[in-house]
């Protein structure tokens, strides 16, 4: 890959105005190199390093991460992206018991042996099943003596045992009693084996005293047939992060995700080039040995801060997002090729000195998968992303039916009016302005379609394919990278013709 010199310390030790220009990642194309039966498409992995994790790394199946933004990702997405082997941050814009109840719910989605399940007991309310099947979704409930997860179990109760105009009646009046149940000493598979035999498709695992242990979905378990690259934990649990700001008000904030248990927290500001960063950090570490992931920073200077401040992966960009003015505004940023260069520099001479990789995260200047591969070819372990995950209908933004463009997603930016993400950008309300607008996009679909995340994955290794790599630290090492003139990528683009 061809890099620049060490632009971050020039600029920052010997210049104080740099004539350089900086480069946009659609500036840049990859040239093919020999394919050979051992770089075809089928031959590609695109797990990834997200970050450091003790003596290893933690690894996505793919390098995707959604953005930690509020009308991106929430519960839906990110149990979809996870669902695919990427994984989703819950942003810190939002009140922190609804960012605990988002990593909670994603949490006891997951299939396998779920331990955290909402029971109700004989003497609830149905109007309270009610309300937890429209918020949730869920509709199959153990009900135990109790109403704990961990109770004695007495039946089950679901949406079809009874009609909602008796809302005002109890549990006791309706629940099922008659249960088939296996020993806690089961496995997932001879779970599934008596899910198939008693054709049920809910199974519950109780101990030797019927006291409630654990509940097997079939639903779950047809989902590792389709999803086999998901994104779990130890415990066969969808994986999640979360974000929180520097702000000294975050760390209530942090001690109550820390006890939600998301596998990554992700330090968020839009410029991480700074001593809070630090400090947040040494909070979180001095609590917990959950990796941490730092950023925003878009030079070499600023990588490095991060690094030996111990982050465990470092974000970059600024003012590059679809609904981003920081540049306008402020007149800071810089051009996300420039920006990766510099950092994947500052991360490979940190390796050399110290042993230790810390994986960088593109975020931002992102619009097609063009931009992907050229970003994984500068260097980066993995790709944030808003604007590309808002358009899905599993985002967390409102979808309205746009009079000319049809079905839409809400989108805007954590610094709009409407965002107001006080902890990102270190403001308050008396000091707040805008650095990001709101607006529209297009909504495609869902993101299991086939032509949606499906094809985009797919056109990714097509481009690695071509560059004759097989996994990203190949595209890191072996792809090249050139830089196109105007007339170079306009004649890349539809021209001399009549549209259809």
């Amino acid at each position: 890959m061809p890099c620049n010199a060490k632009r971050g310390e020039n600029m920052e030790k010997n210049k104080r105005i740099t004539l350089e220009p900086a480069y946009s990642l659609r500036e840049f194309r990859i040239l093919p190199r020999k394919t050979t039966l051992d770089n075809v498409i089928s031959e590609i992995s695109l797990k990834t390093r997200l970050c450091r994790k003790g003596d290893d790394f933690f690894y996505l199946n793919i390098p995707f991460v959604s953005a930690a933004m509020q009308a991106v990702s929430g519960t839906e997405l990110a149990i979809a992206l996870a669902q695919h082997g990427g994984i989703s941050v819950i942003p810190c814009s939002i009140p922190v018991d609804e960012q605990v109840r988002i990593i909670t719910d994603v949490k006891r989605y997951k299939a396998g042996f779920q331990e955290d399940v909402i029971c109700f007991s004989p003497g609830s309310r149905i109007d309270d099943v009610i309300s937890t099947i429209d918020r949730t979704g869920y509709f199959i409930f153990p009900v135990t003596e109790n109403g704990s997860s961990k109770g004695n179990l007495l039946g089950i109760i679901t949406d079809k045992d009874f009609t909602r105009k008796y809302k005002d009646n109890i549990v006791s009046d309706y629940m099922i009693t008659e249960l088939d149940v296996a020993s806690e000493r089961v496995s997932l598979s001879e779970a599934n084996e008596l899910m198939i035999k008693y054709r049920r498709g809910f199974l519950p695992i109780v101990d030797k005293n019927f006291n409630l242990k654990s509940v097997v979905f079939k639903k779950d378990l047809d989902k590792n047939i389709n999803f086999p690259n998901e994104l779990s934990d130890k415990n066969k649990r969808y994986c999640i992060a979360a974000a929180v700001s520097t702000q000294p008000g975050d760390r209530e904030r942090i001690d109550a995700l820390l006890e939600a248990g998301p596998e990554v927290i992700f330090v968020d500001a839009s410029d991480g080039y700074s001593s809070f960063q630090a400090d947040t950090l040494d909070y979180i570490k001095s609590r917990s040995d959950i990796p941490v992931v730092g950023g925003n920073i878009i030079t070499y200077d600023g990588f490095m801060h991060l690094a030996r401040s111990g982050f465990d992966a470092v974000k970059i960009g600024m003012g590059i997002g679809s609904g981003c003015i920081t540049q306008e505004t402020k007149g800071t940023g810089r051009g996300q090729a420039t920006a990766l260069m510099d950092a994947a520099d500052a991360r490979d001479d940190f390796h050399k000195k110290t042993d230790s990789y810390i994986p960088i995260i593109a975020d931002g200047g992102i619009s097609n998968t063009s931009h992907m591969a050229v970003a994984i070819a500068m260097g980066a372990d993995a790709i944030m992303m808003g604007r590309y995950f808002v358009q899905y209908r599993e985002s967390a933004a409102p979808q309205y039916r746009h009079k000319k463009h049809g079905f839409v997603k809400e989108y805007w930016m954590e610094a709009s009016s409407k965002g107001r993400n006080y902890g990102r950008y270190d403001s308050s309300s008396d000091i707040f302005f805008e650095e990001g607008i709101e607006g529209y996009v297009p909504c495609i679909g869902k993101i299991h379609e086939r032509k949606n995340l499906p094809e985009t994955l797919l056109k990714i290794k097509s481009a690695m394919s071509s560059a004759a790599c097989t996994t990203i630290d190949d595209m890191h090492r072996k792809c090249i990278v050139e830089l196109q003139s105007v007339y170079s990528l306009a004649d890349g683009a539809v021209h001399d013709m009549i549209l259809k």
